[in-house]
């Protein structure tokens, strides 16, 4: 049995889990996934060019500008490699907004034929009983060999895949090489955050426009490079649903953090951290693989892309998003939604994806096509985060199932590192306390299925 990395829960029911993000509605009507067919459709517009298709489907996406544009151009390149199927690309807002929007579809009885899913929030659904097994779909010349097998396999579970991996990035640390190379520095990432610290005043001299160069930009809205600096300290936001945001290792992260922004005057807190980064007016900052193509059109500087810093340990989560299927959906449009699947994930359109996004190259034969394989040996800033995909593990388990979860930790995240006089141990410990209760409801559902 091959095991999720988040458990191996058997196939039970989950009524206890409507504090996870599906309400009680959504669990009375749609649990245990209801018979084949029983799904309507989202509204489609369909161009007059397609009408007349045998299947209409539609794709629930949040990528937007760039990527989104990528995306677009496959999906219309789909359209036009066949006459039977008609895909429809509709944007659902970020991530935390398209999933609700799931459980409204749900509820009416009419969803998208193809769901992107963030990696924290498939599993909600899967644990529901509401997704589509993917591997009936699967053929001798597509399946999950075709994938990195340690990024197919995290929508793996017992045995059964509910999620395919598409837009997979892990955080890399970029900084500016023009004001690197002004400071005198070496031209590669720090090796840990102590000595990103020590280059830190060397940076600080530049003048940008009058003002000093601020070193590192800490995302205001994202509390996933901030998972990052805990591990890298030794620390978790939680281990299984035992939270631990206020253990001594994150306490003492958020303290750094803390201490570079105010005590040291070296960094802040940023709305947009990549744009800030993008524009020359701070030397680093930790942005997703994905922001890669957007920073190199932003910026006119030469830019830099490494590991993320170490500390007492390693610390790198994977994150992005896949699609997944529903179970109710009739027969013509499941298999019409995995032909769009097994078509994205052609070596040819997976190496154009990860050539206009900068998401990893997680379809391995896409590594061989001549222009991605071009880039990949030309290019050491594409090459980094594959390489680092060996040192990444799956995010921390109470960001998927416990209610609200990330906007809490973002709120923590964004006292302490705005306010001086804020006590970290104090503000993560009100974090850790909301989320404790949190788990707890939901403990006894989770027992159930990963205990």
């Amino acid at each position: 049995m091959t095991r999720s990395p988040f458990g191996s829960p058997s196939r039970r029911t989950f009524l206890g889990l409507g504090a996870a993000g599906l309400s009680a509605p959504l669990l009375a009507s749609c649990a245990g996934g209801g018979s084949s067919g029983e799904l309507g459709s989202v509204d489609l517009n369909v161009p007059s060019a397609f009408s007349g298709r045998e299947v209409n489907i539609a794709v629930w996406s949040s990528m937007s500008g760039n990527n989104g544009e990528v995306l677009q151009g496959l999906v219309t390149q789909f359209n036009e490699s066949q006459e039977d199927i008609y895909a429809e690309l509709q944007f659902q807002g970020a991530y935390e907004e398209a999933g609700p929007k799931v459980t409204a579809a749900l509820q009416a009885k009419a969803v998208p034929d193809v769901m992107m899913f963030a990696d924290t929030w498939w599993a909600r659904f899967m644990l529901n009983d509401v997704l589509e097994p993917l591997d009936d779909y699967f053929t001798d010349d597509f399946n999950g060999d075709a994938y990195l097998p340690s990024l197919f396999q995290e929508g793996v579970v017992d045995g059964s895949t509910y999620w395919l991996s598409y837009g997979r990035s892990t955080p890399l640390f970029y900084y500016n090489k023009d004001q690197f190379a002004q400071a005198g520095l070496p031209d590669r990432g720090p090796e840990t955050w102590s000595e990103l610290l020590e280059w830190a005043p060397a940076l600080n001299a530049i003048q940008v426009s009058g003002k000093a160069l601020a070193t590192h930009a800490f995302s205001s809205g994202d509390d996933w490079p901030f998972m990052a600096l805990i591990w890298a300290f030794g620390g978790r936001i939680s281990d299984g649903l035992d939270v631990q945001i206020d253990g001594d290792a994150a306490v003492e992260a958020g303290t750094w953090a803390q201490d570079f922004v105010f005590e040291h005057g070296y960094g802040y807190l940023a709305q947009a951290p990549t744009t800030d980064f993008g524009a020359g007016v701070v030397a680093t900052t930790v942005g997703s693989t994905a922001s890669l193509r957007g920073i190199y059109e932003e910026s006119d500087f030469e830019v830099g892309a490494s590991f993320l810093p170490q500390e007492v340990t390693t610390g790198v989560p994977t994150g992005g998003n896949g699609f997944s299927m529903f179970s109710g959906v009739p027969d013509e449009r499941k298999q019409a939604g995995f032909e769009l699947l097994t078509f994205l994930g052609r070596p040819d359109n997976a190496a154009a994806w990860t050539l206009g996004t900068g998401y990893l190259p997680i379809v391995t034969a896409s590594q061989e096509e001549p222009e991605l394989a071009q880039v990949l040996a030309d290019d050491p800033n594409f090459s980094v985060a594959a390489d680092q995909l060996e040192l990444a593990q799956p995010t921390d388990a109470v960001r998927i199932f416990v209610t609200d979860s990330t906007s809490t930790i973002i709120g923590g995240i964004q006292e302490v590192l705005s306010d001086r006089s804020k006590d970290v141990a104090t503000t993560f410990g009100g974090v850790a306390g909301q989320l404790r209760q949190g788990a707890e409801d939901i403990q006894d559902s989770y027992d159930r299925w990963y205990g």
